[in-house]
């Protein structure tokens, strides 16, 4: 059976000049195993098989030997897309790496690191990937359908992030009037500071060098004293009885 023959493989094989050839065809027969396996859904087994193949493939001297890379190619995208299955994406991720290793412009591997990376939230590395795919099958309606997933789910991670980043801004002390974090999220007609204070928080950078009108102090400074706000607090500020010392306090 197929089974007993791929045990023949652990047998110590020596200096035989054909070394490379038998476990060739030791690791061929067991990947015909190996997809009997996962066309019938047992992706564990299927796993185990193609790992079998892979390592005897180890001594197999692939530099020189053709048909044992071509092998090693087609076993490490099937052992992605086991993983994928098993929805383990980083290791589904890494054989499709290595599988790409060998072969760059493997159509397959990069569908399956695409969809791997893109489950694990690396939107740019997806994004590279099916741009690869793109350049080779710009039609291809499962690379299409991946990068339409890819694009809504940019979008959710995006509408997330504004709406976690006006949540913070609601809840900020900095902030005397609430209502402006709305325009973290503005609406489609929204129109001039709105539109900038959205940008300002979808680019990540300090918000304020942009909106210093809209700092106010938490209560009115008693007299003698001056209060400015910043992004680090409020500052308060009196002259000293020597006109030429200033003492400042700052409070949390």
């Amino acid at each position: 059976r197929n089974g007993e023959a791929m045990d023949e493989a652990d047998e110590p094989i020596g200096e035989d000049p054909a070394a490379d050839d038998r476990l060739v065809r030791l690791s061929t027969e067991t990947k015909h195993t190996a997809n009997k396996a996962f066309r019938d859904g047992d992706y564990p087994r299927a796993l185990e098989l193609y790992r079998r193949a892979l390592t005897r493939l180890v001594e197999v001297k692939l530099e020189q030997h053709k048909e044992g890379r071509e092998l090693k190619v087609s076993l490490e995208s099937n052992y992605a897309l086991c993983y994928l299955k098993l929805q383990d994406w980083s290791k589904a991720r890494d054989a499709a790496t290595r599988c790409l290793k060998w072969q760059a412009a493997h159509i397959k591997a990069l569908f399956r690191r695409a969809t791997a990376v893109m489950e694990l939230g690396d939107f740019e590395a997806a994004l590279r990937d099916l741009q690869e795919l793109t350049t080779q099958q710009a039609d291809d309606p499962a690379t299409s359908s991946l990068r339409q997933e890819l694009q809504r789910r940019i979008a959710k991670d995006e509408a997330q992030k504004r709406k976690h980043a006006a949540k913070v801004f609601a809840n900020s002390d900095l902030y005397a009037d609430k209502e402006m974090v709305s325009a973290a999220a503005p609406a489609a007609d929204a129109s001039g500071w709105e539109k900038r204070f959205a940008e300002k928080i979808q680019s990540g950078k300090p918000l304020f060098d942009e909106f210093e009108a809209a700092r106010k102090p938490r209560a009115e400074p008693p007299p003698g004293w001056e209060v400015t706000v910043d992004e680090r607090g409020e500052t308060w500020t009196r002259a000293a009885v020597d006109a030429s010392i200033e003492t400042q306090e700052t409070m949390a």
